[in-house]
């Protein structure tokens, strides 16, 4: 028997007992609408946990969004100061991941199901286009557990006014996930596909106008979830994180310049302050300090 407090919210859930003077296997689960105990293989009894969850908690809890979105891969804040996008991929068990609507100003929620957008697919990476629009780039990774089906990723526009894709498709055949993308200048959306492709997108012409494989150059992005692969400075320079290195974008001509071989792999990114940039690499926090005339 325990005391189980999920968000703040305290239910006293029982299960089967356990064996005196042997070692247990016990297991609590929580499965996002019920609760029980496993002991020694035997399921307990289930607990409904019913309601809203209490949000006497700090971080306040606001709204959630399982199994639609389980595990997060990319929050937008919109440039309006208003909205906020959350997407990532579904509950163990699960394919096709949705998005998740939360405006600021009415405290109001709305989330998208990954049939109202790319059926069997979910968003891994988005990007703020002018005008109440949205790039999307989608995964065809499913929850963990689930079975896989969709056999490309795509890229979308969605609509913030109606929450509606207004155009999609698989730019790159084949491609298996939009790892990231990153308004660029004059328009265009810097993007990353399979963690190798990198790519230029023109959100008007809905074309790529620049691509290259890093493969045999710099190798791979990184790729954790919310890779945040690239690195905006006051400046609008861009920089990504490669698991070799830190690289820099020339605005101009879209070469990408490896600036710092790292001593250790980079894992997640990644972010800008104070002159330094900062990712993490395993269970640390690292940072590498931009030349003077970068900053």
């Amino acid at each position: 028997m325990a005391q189980v407090f999920i968000g703040g919210a305290k239910q006293t859930a029982t299960g089967p007992p356990v064996k005196n003077n042997a070692w247990n296997h016990v297991a609590y689960v929580y499965d996002g609408t019920h609760e029980y105990w496993v002991v020694n293989g035997v399921q307990g009894k289930k607990f409904p946990r019913t309601g809203a969850l209490t949000t006497r908690s700090n971080p306040k809890f606001l709204t959630q969004s399982h199994p639609d979105i389980n595990r997060p891969h990319d929050l937008l804040a919109y440039p309006d100061g208003r909205n906020l996008i959350l997407a990532g991929t579904p509950g163990y068990g699960y394919t096709g991941g949705g998005l998740l609507f939360w405006d600021r100003k009415t405290g109001t929620h709305v989330l998208r199901t990954h049939k109202e957008l790319l059926p069997e697919q979910a968003t891994m990476s988005l990007a703020a286009l002018p005008g109440g629009k949205i790039l999307g780039g989608s995964t065809t990774s499913p929850g963990t557990g689930g079975q896989k089906k969709a056999k490309q990723a795509e890229l979308y526009i969605l609509d913030l006014a109606t929450k509606k894709i207004e155009w999609h498709a698989p730019v790159f055949p084949g491609v298996q996930n939009y790892t990231d993308l990153c308004p660029g200048p004059q328009g265009l959306v810097y993007g990353v596909a399979d963690t190798r492709r990198f790519f230029v997108f023109d959100p008007k012409t809905r074309r790529v106008v620049y691509e290259k494989d890093m493969t045999d150059t710099l190798g791979n992005t990184i790729s954790h979830q919310g890779p945040r692969v690239f690195v905006r400075a006051p400046k609008d320079e861009i920089y990504m994180l490669f698991r070799k290195g830190i690289a820099w974008v020339d605005p101009g001509t879209f070469e990408i310049e490896l600036l710092a071989a790292s001593p250790i792999p980079i894992g997640g990114g990644g972010d800008y302050f104070d002159g330094r940039i900062y990712f993490g690499s395993s269970s640390r926090l690292y940072s590498w300090e931009l030349p003077a005339g970068m900053r």
